[in-house]
């Protein structure tokens, strides 16, 4: 299929017909390589997204529960050593 590549804004993108997606089961989200000199798209298997509540939610409630082993006190460089006046 010949298409033309159009502005979409600063970049550029192509139009790809809904019976040329429905051929190879392209919904939503894809996956872009680049071989060579061509780009390969490819269905994605989930949302690139998926599982990233459940992620930030865990993580959050392991800095609640060790926040003392997440302070940075011993932090310091030569220029807060040197240079600043405390």
């Amino acid at each position: 299929m010949l298409t033309k590549i159009r502005r979409i804004g600063n970049s550029q993108g192509i139009l790809l017909s809904k019976t040329m997606l429905d051929q190879v089961d392209i919904e939503e989200y894809v996956n872009v390589e680049v071989k060579g000199n061509a780009i390969m798209i490819f269905p994605a298997t989930t949302n690139p997204r998926d599982g990233w509540a459940e992620e930030f939610r865990l993580a959050s409630e392991d800095v609640a529960a060790n926040d003392d082993e997440n302070l940075m006190d011993d932090v310091s460089n030569a220029f807060d050593d040197a240079e600043w006046t405390w």
